[in-house]
């Protein structure tokens, strides 16, 4: 192709090296996009239920959707021979474990998950951390999260051993229901912070805000104009005259 004193004679190597990798940066930036617009929608949708009025936890609904964010409060007791530990949260840079115990509510067999926060590990793998166990009927308060694994860690393998306390790396609500006597509704509750518990309690719904996804998808579209400009630059060569 011929443009004014310029020769575009692409050579094949190339031209095969830019239809495979251009397509790729392009529908990377456009997930990353798509990333950034789920984040703003889980925001929205998170900001809009917490503004709602509490809801007094009685029973489990079937329709645990009208659950998510929305905050609650619950009566019961909790199974504290049934607590799990989420193995390997960071906390200020510190190691530790999530805890998490079975609360029954009053009057019901439904149980629920409730996070209870964060304690530092101790010196051994072998050794968990010791916190306060309450025995009497409680009423807590605290929000709604559907699907655990987004505030626990992934990995292959969930449950270390079949002895109670369970070290688990992710919460599997399924799997529990089957050790856990009750009805074990498949969300967490995540408690708010108390000043005089032990426990750390900071939730965070989003790792990081859309504005940085927004930010990936630029650099991945910048990269495919750069290659672009590469190829077409490479392959152009100026006619004599």
């Amino acid at each position: 192709m011929r443009i004014g004193s310029y020769q575009f004679s692409p050579n094949w190597i190339p031209s095969i090296i830019t239809v495979l990798i251009l397509p790729i940066l392009i529908v990377l930036g456009f997930w990353q996009l798509s990333r950034a617009e789920e984040k703003r929608d889980i925001f929205e949708q998170r900001t809009e239920r917490l503004a709602l009025p509490e809801y007094v936890l009685e029973s489990v609904p079937e329709d645990l959707s009208a659950l998510e964010y929305r905050r609650l409060s619950v009566t019961g007791h909790y199974l504290n021979q049934y607590t799990i530990y989420i193995d390997n949260k960071v906390y200020q840079g510190q190691v530790g474990y999530q805890v998490v115990v079975p609360l029954q509510i009053s009057g019901q067999s439904d149980v629920i998950l409730v996070n209870r926060g964060w304690l530092k590990a101790t010196g051994s793998r072998s050794r968990l951390p010791i916190f306060k166990k309450i025995e009497d009927e409680v009423t807590l308060k605290g929000i709604a999260k559907l699907n655990p694994k987004d505030v626990a860690s992934l990995g292959s393998g969930n449950r270390l051993g079949t002895d109670w306390p369970a070290l688990v790396r992710w919460i599997d609500a399924i799997e529990l229901d089957e050790d856990i006597p009750g009805n074990v509704a498949s969300f967490m509750f995540l408690q708010d912070p108390t000043p005089e518990d032990e426990l750390k309690r900071e939730w965070t719904f989003i790792n990081s805000p859309p504005e940085k996804n927004v930010s990936y998808a630029v650099q991945w579209f910048i990269m495919a104009g750069l290659l672009l400009i590469i190829y077409i630059v490479v392959n152009t060569k100026r006619l004599n005259r």
